[in-house]
């Protein structure tokens, strides 16, 4: 008599036995000792701001993990996302501008994350400062990334957070999507991504504004209802679209972080007259929304990306604190009104439930205990059972698998060893054999170990195979199947 795997589904005189057999089993296999096995949700959020002044008490009681400031701030109880600034002059002068960043980088291994440029799709003072060049940027980037990985191998590269444009139908100098001043976001992602720049980057940055949309309206939806609006991309789910590019670039295993997103609140009113000197509301007024509306689309907007993100890793909200910094004492600063302390949306931020990704690579394994029931007479079978995988954190870990010999229940590990990027998960498949084992329990256990990042461990769990008499008709009722 030949080993009857019981995942096949092969002709057999007590077919309908064996079926319910196969059902038990993997049944018992997702249950151990009564306790219901659960898919673990793998931590993938970081909580952080832009702050104009670090209050890292402040973030620390509101339960947020990281800050974004412009500058190595010294080292924090948070997480650090400095944004180091480059644009078209930055490559003119690249040996200057990698001195700058090595003495940035000097002592600086506290810092977590390095974003290289803030919307380099915008010709702006903040952007490019140049007719944006997706193919140039790459350059830089590329410059950058090897001396910060050279400096600190463990730090994360962000690529510069792209500015939502909307959809631009021109085309200057054969680059689609561009009018001589800025260039739409996914044409810009599309050219730096087939001129190399995914080899050249940890993290997407890009900056998911909700405008005047509510947190969950879909993107290129048009809406007559301000709040449903999206016809541009102009809402929070726009990233969406941005992820696909990476999907069908090839770079779909790598993450989105949101460096900068938020809602505008009212300011006074003489702050909307639009005068010579001062025309910043002038292209912001279609997008107020109330302080309340601005908590709940903040608090929102997390909840969203935990739930059905799980590519999106760290989001900054801008902004913490621009609305009480002496930096910007005008009260018609806009970016004052994107500003949360003191409003609703601190409590909002404060109370919202946190599911925060590990920063170092953290191996899990679930279940920690693989319990398997068959009746004696079963035999000889083969029974397939699974543990997931997932890596906890945001850096990459190597893993190995192996199987105590010495004990009476020895199972075959298919792939023992792998690798698990930044969030990801797997499922290990382990094959238990029984072909003439008497009524009894039979024991074994598997040990992992992490190469890289931590585990906790190395961690072993147990296998128990429980061979028995008539176990089909008396624990089958117990998991809500008829007898035969």
């Amino acid at each position: 008599m030949t080993d009857h795997d019981i995942s096949t589904d092969e002709r057999h005189p007590h077919k309908h036995r064996q079926r319910a057999v196969a059902i038990l089993l993997l049944a018992l296999s997702l249950v151990a000792l009564g306790a219901t096995r659960v898919q673990a949700t793998v931590p993938h959020l970081g909580y952080g701001f832009n702050v104009a002044n670090i209050d890292w008490q402040r973030e620390q009681n509101m339960g947020f993990n990281w800050i974004k400031v412009f500058g190595p701030p010294g080292d924090l109880p948070l997480h650090i996302l400095v944004r180091f600034d480059a644009n078209a002059q930055s490559l003119s002068h690249l040996g200057a501008f990698l001195a700058d960043l090595d003495n940035a980088l000097n002592g600086t291994d506290y810092v977590d994350a390095w974003e290289i440029g803030n919307e380099v799709n915008l010709d702006a003072s903040y952007g490019w400062n140049a007719p944006p060049d997706a193919a140039a940027y790459k350059t830089l980037l590329c410059a950058a990334y090897t001396h910060i990985k050279q400096a600190h191998p463990n730090a994360i590269v962000v690529s510069a957070g792209l500015a939502p444009t909307g959809r631009v139908s021109s085309k200057w100098n054969d680059h689609p999507g561009h009018n001589g001043k800025y260039q739409d976001e996914r044409e810009y992602l599309r050219e730096f991504l087939e001129a190399g720049g995914g080899n050249c980057l940890d993290v997407v940055g890009y900056h998911p504004y909700g405008f005047s949309a509510d947190y969950n309206a879909a993107p290129d939806m048009y809406s007559t209802d301000p709040t449903r609006n999206c016809v541009n991309g102009f809402c929070f789910r726009g990233v969406e679209k941005i992820y696909a590019i990476m999907q069908a670039k090839g770079l779909g295993n790598k993450k989105v972080w949101a460096t900068e997103f938020g809602w505008i609140t009212n300011p006074p009113d003489y702050c909307k007259t639009t005068l010579p000197w001062r025309d910043e509301w002038s292209g912001r007024l279609w997008q107020i929304v109330s302080e309340e509306k601005q908590a709940w689309n903040l608090a929102g907007a997390f909840q969203y990306a935990d739930a059905h993100w799980p590519w999106m890793g760290a989001m900054f909200v801008f902004n913490l604190n621009f609305n009480v910094s002496p930096t910007y004492p005008d009260e018609c600063e806009q970016m004052r009104y994107y500003s949360v302390q003191g409003r609703p949306a601190e409590q909002a931020l404060t109370e919202l439930p946190k599911n925060i990704a590990d920063v170092p690579a953290r191996l899990k394994v679930n279940p920690k205990l693989l319990d398997v029931l068959l009746d004696v007479d079963w035999q000889p079978v083969t029974q397939t059972v699974s543990v997931d995988l997932s890596n906890w954190g945001w850096q990459p870990l190597q893993y190995t698998v192996t199987v105590n010999s010495g004990l009476a229940l020895v199972p075959n590990v298919i792939s023992p060893t792998g690798a698990l990027g930044p969030t990801a998960q797997r499922q290990l498949q382990i094959r238990l054999a029984s072909t003439e084992r008497s009524i009894g329990v039979y024991t074994g256990a598997l040990t992992f170990n992490a190469s890289s990042g931590t585990l906790g461990v190395p961690t072993t769990i147990p296998i128990e195979l429980r061979v028995m008499q008539d176990v089909y008709p008396v624990y089958l009722p117990a998991i809500g199947l008829d007898s035969p």
